[in-house]
């Protein structure tokens, strides 16, 4: 088992099929999949092997896609962090996961301490030139590994190592294997509530780092041999053009930008090749579901869960949708309600009888 599968899968059934696009500029699913086959070779020439970190501290680029499943190959755990965090958070994180190896742009490499105690390989992957004791992205590939054969995992083997918000302290490491992230994308919600067919291609300016953008959204995506229109973060007039322009399918934000839409003037935009909307990462106010729905036809589907489920565990639902509900559990999910006391609660009507006396 190897979340790199799917991209090699794709890859050798049809190499010249989109897997990126990223301001005008498209990358086949021959070229990510030859790139990160060249970039994995390179790592453990470097000395990385399988269960080694590797962290990307990366805005939305291709070569975020490429380092990921590179280390993917490789049996290597990705550990995503987030672009905007400084010195002391990067020190901590990195030190926090042990991370031997680093990517991120030229920009942001004075942000990546001197002296992180596992770090031994750092690469930049942009086109600026490398700080000293850094290398570029171009040297750290093997050009004559256009081959690479995926190490293979375990299900229980970690397979990516995210970093909750750290509301009650310092932010926590959540280790995924990969079988989490396997059953995640491979079951309900991606591959069957949101109606992957050939030729979608899926909005995503929402960060990769995080587990909504990187599971629900890249890893499904890869999955399904759809393609990935890359934005390198939500910019309003940006994406709604390319919406028209590009042909996107699928739309993935949180309920803000639902919201912002909603308050704006769309008339100039081209939106007719849009037929999925998704929300998730907060609470969608009621309202708002019924007004998008009112105004384009269409539902906005939500999501719950959290970075620990991979992301997702419930779905306002095809099959039975419910303005103001988060839906029910997806497919090998079982959920609970605890009170206070942590005692399970029963469902909603069977508390009514138990508050006036009847048997639940």
């Amino acid at each position: 088992m190897n979340v790199a599968h799917y991209l090699e899968q794709h890859a050798a059934a049809d190499p010249e099929r989109i897997a990126i696009r990223f301001e005008g500029s498209s990358t086949t699913y021959g070229e990510l999949n030859r790139a990160a086959n060249q970039l994995a070779a390179g790592l453990r020439n470097a000395g990385i092997a399988a269960g080694d970190r590797v962290a990307l501290y990366l805005p939305n680029l291709p070569a975020f896609v490429v380092a990921y499943y590179a280390a993917q190959k490789l049996g290597a755990v990705p550990v995503t962090i987030n672009a905007i965090l400084k010195t002391e958070e990067v020190r901590y994180l990195l030190d926090d996961s042990g991370a031997a190896a680093i990517f991120t742009v030229a920009d942001l490499a004075c942000y990546v301490p001197e002296n992180c105690t596992a770090l031994r390989l750092r690469i930049t992957v942009d086109d600026a030139a490398p700080p000293p004791g850094w290398i570029a992205l171009r040297d750290a590939r093997d050009p004559h590994a256009d081959g690479f054969a995926s190490v293979a995992r375990a299900a229980d083997d970690v397979a990516a190592l995210l970093y909750s918000s750290g509301t009650t302290g310092f932010p926590k490491g959540v280790a995924l294997t990969q079988h989490n992230i396997h059953s995640n994308i491979a079951l309900p919600p991606q591959a069957k509530y949101s109606d992957y067919r050939p030729g979608d291609r899926l909005a995503a300016f929402l960060p990769l780092f995080h587990v909504y953008g990187q599971n629900y959204i890249m890893n499904a995506a890869i999955l399904a041999g759809v393609t990935v229109v890359l934005f390198p973060r939500f910019v309003p007039e940006l994406v709604l053009r390319a919406i028209g322009s590009e042909r996107i399918t699928h739309f993935f934000a949180v309920p803000t930008i639902y919201i912002g839409l909603l308050n704006m003037d769309l008339s100039p935009y081209d939106l007719s090749s849009l037929r999925y909307e998704m929300s998730a990462a907060a609470t969608m106010p009621e309202e708002i579901s019924r007004r998008w729905a009112e105004r384009f036809g269409r539902r906005v589907y939500e999501g719950y869960g959290l970075t620990e489920c991979s992301p997702f565990a419930c779905y306002n639902d095809i099959e039975r949708h419910r303005f103001g509900s988060v839906g029910r559990a997806v497919d090998g999910f079982e959920l609970s309600i605890l009170d206070e006391s942590e005692q399970e609660l029963p469902p909603p009507a069977n508390r009514a009888k138990s508050r006036s006396g009847a048997t639940a």
